[in-house]
């Protein structure tokens, strides 16, 4: 039996999901058409045109929210912590937990660094899009197709791949096996090596255009469970030019709600999908209405004495026409009286809009106002959209956050970027939603319990290590200046010279106190002679 191809299973999966990119599109055509277009679309062809624009003002406002509360500038958005394993252990020293959490407070701002400055992308290209360009673009993606796949490259740079771009295949409990990724690649980026396993010639390719070279790469990343490792394969024109093996993936696949055993998430879009397609459709109809509304037609009787052509005469013209008391009655303007049917889609089109604009987050659109609006109102709106953006957050954090840290730092030790660590030594947390943009949170919590302890008296105050606390407080504040704080080497430094320096002046004074009364003689002998 012939073994199938990356190709072969790419297409076979993808003619399998129809129905799910199908309705990706819709979505993407109510909101953002461009996220995805339609089948065969290119750039020279016109997107869906939706009349309403709510939904994607909505998108707009969840990336911004979402974009700062998972990923804030110049803040570590993660937490490396020891496992709790040692730091709970009672057998182990705190004083080294303490300061395996001071290497780890550090090892967070390299790895930030490295992810956010991405040297690797400047020697190579013009620059392309930094790491919260394309992190937007895939929270994008997730909120409205409901699915995104990230790829951390060697260079630690982000690359989005489009939903009709990827297949991916899970188990029923929603781990995935494996991801198929397909792309557009120009051949002489390739090896000559990999140019020959694949059968194409260099010299040939390059009297040939950039567009009429270019070709597709199939990736396949696999879970091997004999290995527990991922085995990443890459084929042109059939034939695998690239075999290796990872233990930590390079690509995350991020559903927004995953059903059990479906391979692709829901996103936001089409868990709205009625609200968002009704806003559509009556916003056409108020459209349709207000046209009508102003629509501006005269109508002539078939008797009437007036012209068409009278009704273009410039003002104070004299024409003839029928008039009834002091009013033309041969002449009439045509009215659209259908103002209670359009009060009726006009009130369903608003009550829609408030729905959704909660829904997206839009406080501008929710919150109430009026002469009468109590706090209680204005407090009890934005706990909910507190709560919602936090189940708008939490699979992005599970999905996206932990597993790009865990490929980071794989990557950085496997480059000599970091340290080699102890397996299982280091835990990821993830900093996400309003509350955890900072760690102001901890710090309340430490300084109010100071102020309690400093009420008990200074025997409880004695108790606490101050140099750990000052380094806690450090790590909490996320400030990390080389220097700012002194090392224990350089208070014992500092210590040693202050005694050195107190030993040196009580032997002065101990010297000036026995030369004291021999000086006292010297002098008094010294005038009898000189009188």
């Amino acid at each position: 039996m012939e073994t199938e191809t990356i190709r072969g299973n790419y297409t076979r999966l993808n003619a399998d999901r129809v129905e799910h990119l199908n309705r990706a599109r819709l979505c993407a055509s109510l909101t953002k058409p461009w996220i995805q277009p339609p089948e065969g679309w290119s750039e020279n062809e016109k997107l869906p045109e939706p009349f309403s624009s709510l939904a994607s003002r909505g998108i707009t406002n969840l990336e911004g929210r979402l974009l700062l509360a998972l990923f804030p500038p110049g803040v570590p958005w993660f937490k490396l912590k020891p496992a709790s394993r040692y730091k709970f252990d009672p057998d182990v020293d705190a004083e080294v937990v303490n300061e395996f959490s001071n290497l780890l407070s550090l090892h967070e701002y390299i790895v930030l660094g490295k992810l956010e400055r991405n040297d690797g992308q400047a020697k190579t290209r013009t620059r392309r899009a930094g790491f919260r360009s394309r992190m937007r673009t895939a929270i994008s993606q997730l909120l409205i197709c409901g699915d995104v796949l990230l790829q951390l490259t060697d260079r630690y740079s982000i690359k989005v791949h489009r939903l009709d771009n990827y297949v991916t295949f899970r188990d029923t409990s929603g781990d995935v096996l494996y991801h198929i990724t397909q792309e557009e690649i120009d051949p002489l980026s390739l090896s000559e090596k990999m140019l020959e396993t694949c059968n194409l010639d260099k010299e040939m390719l390059r009297n040939k255009s950039t567009e009429q070279r270019m070709c597709k790469l199939y990736t396949r990343v696999a879970w091997q469970w004999d290995s527990e490792s991922w085995l990443i394969q890459q084929e042109v024109n059939d034939k695998i030019i690239v075999t290796s093996k990872e233990e930590t993936s390079p690509y995350f696949s991020v559903p927004f709600e995953l059903a059990p055993a479906a391979h692709y998430g829901i996103g936001l879009c089409q868990s709205n999908i009625g609200d968002i397609r009704s806003m559509n459709e009556l916003t056409e109809r108020t459209l349709d209405f207000a046209a009508l509304a102003s629509k501006h037609l005269f109508a002539l009787d078939h008797n009437s004495q007036v012209r068409p052509q009278d009704l273009a005469q410039p003002t104070g013209s004299v024409i003839q026409a029928r008039v009834t008391a002091g009013q033309i009655s041969d002449v009439g303007v045509l009215r659209a009286d259908k103002l209670t049917d359009f009060n009726v889609v006009n009130s369903v089109r608003e009550s829609i809009r408030r729905d959704l604009s909660s829904v997206m987050l839009m406080e501008g659109e929710t919150t109430p106002t009026g002469d009468r609006v109590t706090a209680y109102q204005v407090q009890r709106v934005a706990m909910e959209l507190e709560g919602a953006l936090g189940g708008v957050y939490a699979p992005i954090a599970d999905a996206m956050q932990v597993p790009l840290i865990e490929r980071l730092l794989y990557q950085l030790r496997r480059d000599g970027d970091l340290p080699e660590l102890p397996q299982e030594s280091v835990e990821i947390e993830a900093v996400t939603g309003i509350s955890a943009l900072s760690r102001e949170a901890d710090q309340g919590k430490l300084m109010q319990l100071m102020q309690v302890l400093a009420q008990l008296g200074p025997d409880t105050m004695s108790r606490l290590d101050m140099s750990v606390l000052l380094d806690l407080m450090m790590r909490q504040s996320g400030i990390y200046e080389p220097g700012l704080v002194k090392s224990q080497e350089d208070i014992d430094a500092e210590r040693e010279a202050a005694m050195e320096q107190q030993q040196q002046m009580s032997m002065q004074d101990k010297v000036m106190d026995a030369a004291g009364p021999a000086i006292q003689q010297g002098i008094a002998g010294q005038i009898p002679a000189q009188a």
